[in-house]
């Protein structure tokens, strides 16, 4: 094993850029979103299948800080930044499905762009290109 092989950064490629990008832009609006949600949990009050606005926000809130910090450590070339931004990536397509029936333009939106990180962290690395 070369010393090569124990790097643990990877530089950015324009697929790993564009995934990293995605990441810390949804991850903004997801702390917005969520803030916004927990500030005006009773508003909506009964409204949903189960749980609450304000856990709806709670949620989402978490889900953006963790896709901001996913997203943060791409850009500077962090392999655990990688698995983690995939890893939210698929959590956030998950939880899109719960809103197909309320929002779908918004849900089909969302989870091709989250398909699309998951495409451009796997598949766009350095070191899956072999550089």
């Amino acid at each position: 094993m070369s010393t090569r092989d124990l790097r643990t950064d990877i530089p950015l490629t324009g697929w790993s850029a564009f995934a990293a990008a995605w990441l810390v832009i949804a991850g903004a609006f997801n702390i917005v979103s969520g803030a916004t949600a927990i500030h005006r949990g009773n508003t909506l009050a009964g409204e949903f299948l189960f749980s609450s606005f304000s856990t709806w926000g709670w949620i989402i809130l978490i889900i953006g800080v963790v896709q901001l910090a996913a997203g943060w450590m791409v850009f500077t070339g962090s392999s655990s930044g990688y698995t983690l931004g995939m890893v939210v990536a698929m959590v956030a397509a998950f939880i899109w499905f719960f809103f197909i029936f309320s929002a779908p333009i918004a849900t089909l939106i969302g989870v091709i762009l989250n398909g699309l990180v998951i495409y451009g962290l796997s598949i766009g690395s350095a070191r899956a290109e072999g550089i």
